[in-house]
């Protein structure tokens, strides 16, 4: 697991989150919580007593992420990376927000610990004013705006991460345009491909009279997982994952698909082990061609899966 080959974590400090993004994981047809997530946050001193300095000091990046929660819901979020900057001066903290919870105050407080020359936040930012709050629902454009004026104040770099729908695709320019002017670093836009199979009517203002058909940017045509090629992410990365339970896992993208037991029917061959034994299993299936279905959906190559990031543009 954590051994010294491990020179990246990425760390979910905590299951909580101000938004209900309808096809999160967190929630239930973005209604209510997943009944097998509990609200945890992972305290400083979680931190301070399994993992040490010496590790730390192996490190080269850590990245505080969120399959199901915010990392800035997290309330010693700013301690726990003061934590590793101390035994740690090299290295790059990053972070990912929808930026719509905490206060200025703690945005900047934020900002003045992110100040490596490759520290940063990313910002989940699906469209302007009056589109953003149609996936990143019950997250308030005002809120972002001053939280990430209060960063950017302190020189820390920042990146905007745009999913694109149908309903906001004719706004990714302005969008850029926008992150530049605010003093983003970094601009990216990425095609997604949630609710290309089923049609979703969302409300997408509070009186509950307007609807909105949540659909794809464009056309999608399903991967042929019989004919992959993967690129296995954290044996790219020598990375870890970290829930917010204090498990470590080999990636993110299977601790969300062994945990989150609704709709995930298809991610039955990892359930049948104990995280720990992953770690051999998802390297011997690799090997041998059996790899599971979660790896080849989520770094496999292969004709007709969308890229990443169909716009990376950097601002500055």
């Amino acid at each position: 697991m954590f051994n010294e080959t491990i020179k990246e974590i990425h760390i979910e400090p905590t299951s909580v989150c101000n938004a209900e993004c309808p096809m999160c994981a967190r929630n239930i047809n973005g209604k209510g919580l997943n009944p097998y997530i509990t609200l945890k946050s992972l305290p400083v001193k979680w931190f301070e007593d399994n993992i040490t300095p010496t590790q730390i000091k192996q490190l080269n990046k850590i990245f505080f992420c969120g399959n199901v929660g915010d990392p800035a819901s997290a309330p010693e979020l700013i301690q726990i990376a003061q934590y590793f900057k101390e035994h740690n001066p090299d290295i790059i903290v990053g972070l990912n927000s929808n930026g719509g919870l905490k206060t200025k105050d703690w945005w900047k407080r934020l900002g003045e610990v992110l100040q490596g020359p490759l520290d940063y936040c990313v910002f989940s930012i699906d469209g302007l004013e009056d589109t953003n709050h149609i996936y990143r629902k019950n997250v308030k454009w005002q809120k972002i705006m001053e939280n990430i004026e209060a960063f950017i104040s302190t020189g820390a770099s920042a990146q905007w991460d745009m999913l694109v729908f149908q309903h906001n695709r004719h706004q990714v320019d302005e969008a850029k345009q926008m992150a530049k002017e605010i003093g983003f670093t970094w601009f990216r836009s990425k095609e997604t491909d949630r609710w290309d199979t089923y049609t979703k009517e969302i409300y997408i203002n509070p009186t509950g009279h307007t609807k909105i058909s949540m659909r794809p940017a464009n056309p999608y045509s399903k991967p042929d997982y019989d004919k992959i090629n993967i690129k296995c992410e954290k044996d790219r990365d020598s990375s870890i994952f970290l829930d917010y339970t204090g498990k470590f896992w080999p990636c993110c993208h299977m601790a969300e698909a062994y945990l989150n037991k609704i709709g995930y029917e298809l991610h039955k061959d990892l359930q049948q082990y104990n995280n720990e034994e992953l770690f051999t299993q998802y390297s011997t299936r690799l090997n041998n061609n059996t790899a599971f279905y979660i790896c080849k959906r989520a770094c496999g190559q292969t004709q007709g899966k969308r890229s990443q990031w169909k716009t990376e543009e950097q601002l500055k």
